[in-house]
């Protein structure tokens, strides 16, 4: 199943990811269903910066660098790829707008005109997505500062990749899940920050994104507070009788012990470490396997 982006067009075999501290590239096999190469280059500490809508600014000339070196890297430059951003960089919530017009630019208009009071920005300063929720009139969004993504864009553009979708990290590999009538959470965690994503009935229901403390015992709590909050909005929306399956994908231990903790005393859930099986991604000494879901997740439309 695919869930959320905020550009739809094909997806390409190629596929970009950007995160703290790399820019990583993946390229596909045909069928979508492996990654067939895996590179990556560092970015410095602090090349972006957030602010009240995500990404606020970002260092182009680290971008442009890091892509670079990732180009220089292959046989022969992609000329379009898929973009996988960091969790923090876009806002979501869930927004009542009543009855959706047909044309896509009247829905955004509307939702923008229901979002105007909410916004920390004139509305022509955002770029958005939105999923219809599976309740009347209801549609989770997701939101970005134009701007910014902009400059993103064209800073591939200028090193001659055109950026097609782009979604975040926890978005994209929600596509992984398999599917189940209960709720499903996805928490992707790395050291500061945790997305989650919660689907039920084959839809994106709610996206989470959470920074943490640096404190391994204060981001424990934090991740099973939030996974709690999520569960609890998942079973008023799809009803208590049903068990809950909780993934966790993510390189720190720590992360795994805490959320199946929190299991321990929930009803009816279970947890498992998120994986991605064998030979799907190339075994690559210096990228962790964790960095290359999201990438093999971008073009993946399920079975």
């Amino acid at each position: 199943m695919k869930l959320a982006t905020l550009l739809r067009t094909p997806a390409p075999v190629h596929a970009f990811a950007l995160s703290n501290e790399a820019l990583t590239y993946g390229r596909l096999s045909a069928r979508r269903d492996l990654l067939r190469l895996a590179v990556s280059e560092a970015m410095p500490v602090g090349w972006y910066q957030l602010g009240p809508l995500g990404l606020l600014q970002l260092d182009r000339r680290a971008v442009a660098a890091a892509l670079s070196g990732v180009v220089g890297q292959l046989e022969k430059k992609p000329t379009s790829a898929s973009l996988i951003v960091p969790n923090p960089w876009l806002r979501t919530l869930t927004v009542e707008v009543g009855s959706l017009p047909r044309s896509r630019r009247e829905a955004e208009e509307l939702i923008l005109w229901r979002l105007k009071k909410l916004l920390p920005c004139r509305p022509e300063e955002v770029r958005l997505d939105y999923v219809p929720t599976g309740e009347e009139g209801r549609v989770l969004v997701m939101l970005a500062l134009k701007r910014p993504l902009e400059a993103v864009e064209e800073t591939f553009a200028a090193g001659g990749v055109r950026v097609g979708r782009i979604e975040s990290a926890v978005a994209a590999l929600a596509n992984l899940l398999p599917g189940g009538s209960g709720p499903l959470l996805l928490a992707h965690v790395e050291e500061r920050s945790v997305g989650i994503a919660l689907i039920g009935g084959g839809r994106l229901l709610l996206l989470r994104h959470k920074p943490l403390p640096a404190e391994a015992d204060r981001a424990g709590e934090t991740l099973t507070r939030e996974l709690d909050r999520t569960l609890a909005h998942g079973r008023v929306r799809l009803g208590e009788e049903h068990g809950a399956q909780c993934w966790i994908a993510s390189p720190l231990p720590w992360a795994l012990d805490a959320a199946q903790s929190w299991a321990g005393g929930a009803k009816d859930v279970s947890v498992s470490q998120f994986v991605v099986g064998a030979g799907r991604v190339p075994a690559t000494g210096d990228i962790e396997p964790f960095r290359l879901w999201p990438l093999l997740a971008s073009a993946w439309w399920g079975e």
